[in-house]
């Protein structure tokens, strides 16, 4: 099973919430007010992480065929979901993405971890 989870649910009219799982460590990243609307000619769902972890930023586009690429981003790091699906198997649909791909941008600074 990948170690990345990502699932994006309709909440009300053109409003998304966007879940980040870490399924090893069991530590989520929410994308609370995520929102669809057009960017360079195509439709696209957008959104920043809630403020007890701020600084990601969410982007999902259709590919084709049933399926939909999100990419997920800090300044440090970038997650990307290339084949995540529509699962209708709950009571309410979502778009579900697996990975285990994580790229480094940037190092964090050590000096500012603590």
């Amino acid at each position: 099973m990948p170690r990345y989870q990502i699932t994006l649910t309709n909440h009300s009219a053109g409003r998304y919430r966007g879940v980040l799982a870490d399924l090893e460590s069991r530590s989520q990243i929410d994308f609370p007010e995520c929102s669809k609307h057009r960017q360079d000619g195509r439709g696209v769902i957008t959104g920043h992480s809630s403020t007890d972890l701020p600084g990601w930023f969410l982007e999902m586009s259709f590919v084709g065929d049933g399926v939909f690429s999100i990419t997920l981003s800090d300044p440090h790091f970038r997650i990307e979901f290339p084949e995540c699906e529509l699962d209708e198997t709950d009571s309410e649909p979502r778009i579900v993405g697996w990975t285990d791909d994580v790229q480094v941008l940037r190092e964090k600074n050590k000096a500012n971890a603590a």
